[in-house]
């Protein structure tokens, strides 16, 4: 490899991957001669795709061919062998040789001394939802770890990739075109090894295609479906998006970067990949304004894993094996960090309003507290058991499981709070992030929690190894009242108004409409009935979705399964129960009469109580200089009013901006 090519991999992201697969004499000696795959799309509308894999300069009497059993980005073994048939074999002449299958997901050829060996194979491509493969009359998404087979010892090899597809069909892709030429007029892709090809989806279909620039590099958003887009509001809100990132990392670590879109019914979420995204989303996310801007979460959330996971990536999963789960305990900060700077990168840019960011964040914590699992399991414990556990959830999965995606949002969010406060907002979470990519490259076999660690204290010059116990290793929840505070803001629980009647004799006319009155003298909550049940429609009826083990229909015997017939003799419709409950009082005793196994049961609960109200994030009355800086170090916008007098700012006249 020459120096040219070398920096230019490097900028491409694809260097660490070379380095941690560096190739031996052997595999060197066959750089010139690429594994190749031709990828034949002759009946679209069966969603068949045939593949042949041409595998050169073959050594031994037998060759193993293999399918990775899980995608990266997504911790779950998928099995995509499944949907593999009509495999066979020959040499470079179309001699058959013999060809069987040795477990789920490899087969063993026999070569009989064969210098070159063709794997022809068919796959069945109808899984949209899970973002690996999908083949119809319009497009064919192919993501290549659950299309393209591999030789586990040739990985390292170069790749080219052949595409067949009807003449008015394009290609896009995050690799290189062989031939450089538009992707109209070339549909040869060429990538330097397996790992790269399998991390780089490629979309082949009929295509809106809208191109943009930041710091001068190329990026293009390739949408799949019928949505009415606005081009340049979508050019202007992703630029701002990728502007804001790499502003943290210090640049960006690729050369083009390709925003897949799949737009319509039946799928939804996204997919990180090296220089590239997947995202699935509904028409109404391209066409809607309050769609669109949860769709903007999506896309800040897919484009930071660019460097967190993609080229940032902890022990376990680096270098990925493809053959069994990859274990780590540091899933929280893949995804959960990851989702940290989704709606915060938002507000940075302006994209959210700082009042609707902040309702979310109460919303999170409120939630956070409210789960039984998260005085049971630890992010690191929820990170490692991702396999069996985060994409096979129970009815009981509430009392004893967290999502390293939410939970580890808001353990980043207490991270950063915490690093603010020791530093005098000094150093942040984004220092940490930054320093930790540019320690860490991927070719050095990844970081550790031990390192993740150091580094924290390091930067801070504080000992952040009791953070970690408590709310990383432990499952203590973080005292976010004392932590938001460090950047001016106040999480309070807001009691549920009264009625109007209610609200009269406690202030007089008009007293639920003062902010201040609320502010100033919070009510004490008072206490709704409780009963602890996640309810589902079915049949008209009330279906029990999950029983919480802090709830008293836990300890009255209900089950997940039961069907709720009546509440105290009356029929209950899933939607209904909150009503039914808001007339009951704590310490009551209802009668649930359940259908369970076709049997009747009448079951006796007496309802626990439950603070009635909401948690409130806002912005303190009186904030120091210092908490005005950090705040508009962290949310990247300006204290509403801080140039104002004294007297405005404080004035019923002149509320602060709210949320929609």
């Amino acid at each position: 490899m020459n120096d040219t090519t070398r920096r230019r991999w490097r900028r491409c992201g694809w260097f660490p991957v070379l380095a941690l697969v560096a190739a031996t004499a052997t595999a060197a000696a066959r750089a010139g001669e690429p594994i190749e795959y031709t990828v034949r799309l002759d009946a679209p509308q069966t969603q068949m795709v045939d593949i042949t894999m041409r595998i050169p300069d073959v050594r031994g009497e037998s060759l193993i061919v293999a399918l990775p059993v899980w995608r990266p980005g997504r911790y779950e073994v998928l099995d995509s062998a499944g949907a593999v048939r009509d495999v066979a074999a020959t040499d470079g002449g179309g001699r058959p040789l013999a060809i069987e299958k040795i477990d789920k997901t490899s087969w063993r050829v026999t070569t009989g001394g064969a210098a070159e060996v063709r794997i022809g194979y068919r796959v069945y491509c109808n899984e949209l939802g899970s973002r690996t493969r999908h083949v119809d009359d319009t497009h064919a998404f192919l993501s290549g770890s659950s299309v393209f087979l591999y030789t586990p010892e040739r990985r390292d090899d170069p790749v080219r990739v052949r595409i067949d597809a009807p003449a008015d069909w394009t290609v896009a892709c995050s690799l290189e075109h062989e031939s450089g030429a538009p992707r109209t007029q070339d549909r040869t892709l060429i990538a330097p090894n397996y790992d790269v090809l399998i991390d780089s989806p490629i979309e082949v279909g009929v295509h809106e295609v809208i191109e943009f620039e930041v710091r001068g590099v190329p990026h293009e958003i390739v949408i799949w479906g019928d949505a009415d887009e606005d081009a340049d509001e979508l050019r202007r809100d992703f630029a701002k998006i990728v502007e804001a990132q790499a502003a943290i990392f210090g640049g960006l670590p690729y050369e083009r970067y390709v925003f897949l879109v799949h737009a319509g019914a039946g799928a939804g979420g996204g997919t990180e990949h090296l220089n590239s995204t997947i995202m699935q989303t509904s028409r109404a996310s391209l066409e809607e304004d309050a769609a669109y801007k949860r769709f903007l979460g999506l896309v800040a959330h897919e484009f930071f894993h660019t460097w967190n996971v993609k080229r940032l990536r902890p022990a376990g999963i680096a270098p990925y094996d493809y053959a069994r789960e990859n274990y780590t305990k540091l899933l929280w900060v893949c995804e959960g960090t990851t989702s940290y700077y989704d709606d915060l990168t938002l507000a940075r840019t302006g994209l959210m309003k700082p009042d609707d960011y902040l309702k979310r964040l109460a919303e999170a914590i409120a939630s956070m507290r409210d789960r039984p699992g998260t005085a049971v399991q630890s992010l690191e414990e929820s990170s490692f058991d991702a396999w069996i556990k985060f994409n096979a959830s129970t009815p009981d999965s509430v009392n004893s499981t967290v999502s390293f995606y939410s939970n580890g949002a808001l353990v980043s969010l207490a991270l950063d709070m915490t690093l603010r406060q020791r530093t005098a907002n000094a150093v942040t979470l984004d220092d940490l992030m930054r320093t930790m990519y540019e320690r860490f490259p991927l070719e050095g076999g990844g970081f550790t929690p031990e390192d993740l660690v150091a580094v924290a204290s390091e930067l801070s010059a504080a000992d952040f190894d009791p953070f970690f116990a408590s709310h990383v290793r432990g499952t203590a929840v973080p005292d976010f009242e004392t932590l938001l505070a460090t950047v001016g803001l106040d999480l309070t629980f807001k009691p549920a108004k009264k009625d109007d009647a209610d609200a009269d004799v406690k202030g007089g006319e008009g007293a639920e409409h003062s902010e201040e009155a609320e502010t100033d003298a919070p009510a004490e909550p008072s206490l709704k009935a409780y009963l602890g049940l996640n309810l589902s429609s079915s049949g008209g009826g009330a279906s029990v979705r999950s029983v919480l083990a802090d709830g008293p229909a836990y300890a009255a015997g209900i089950m997940a399964g039961d069907e709720i017939v009546a509440l105290n003799g009356r029929r209950l419709p899933a939607g209904d129960l909150d009503k039914r409950l808001e007339k009951l009082k704590p310490g009551e005793t209802v009668t649930l009469h359940v259908m369970r196994h076709d049997a009747l049961r009448t079951v006796q609960v007496t309802l626990a109580g439950k603070p009635d109200g909401t948690w409130t994030l806002r912005r303190t009355k009186e904030p120091s200089e210092a908490q005005i800086a950090a705040y508009e170090s962290w949310i990247g916008q300006d204290w509403p009013g801080k140039d104002k007098p004294k007297a405005a700012e404080e004035s019923p006249e002149a509320p602060e901006p709210s949320g929609d």
